[in-house]
């Protein structure tokens, strides 16, 4: 297994009105239920970089904004990518 390093840079995110607090954390299988994937593959996603992660002791967690927001942006990629063809 790789060594997964935490790859939130603090515990806030900037918004509309300056920094707003981490919301839900979800687990892997969270995540993966979320983006209709298997939770393997948002293994994958974290160790590509792709998605973002933080840890709570030794559970892996993800901020459901950033798996929401990765959810988007790939639903937007794929529309895009369905118009060019």
């Amino acid at each position: 297994m790789s060594d997964f390093t935490d790859h939130s840079t603090s515990d806030t995110m900037p918004g509309a009105g300056g920094s707003v607090a981490r919301g839900e954390n979800l687990t892997a299988a969270e995540a993966a239920r979320r983006l209709g994937v298997s939770s393997l593959h948002v293994i994958d996603l974290l160790e590509a970089g792709e998605l973002d992660f933080h840890m709570v002791g030794s559970d892996i967690c993800f901020d459901a904004a950033d798996v929401d927001t990765y959810k988007a942006d790939r639903a937007s990629r794929d529309q895009e990518s369905l118009v060019g063809a």
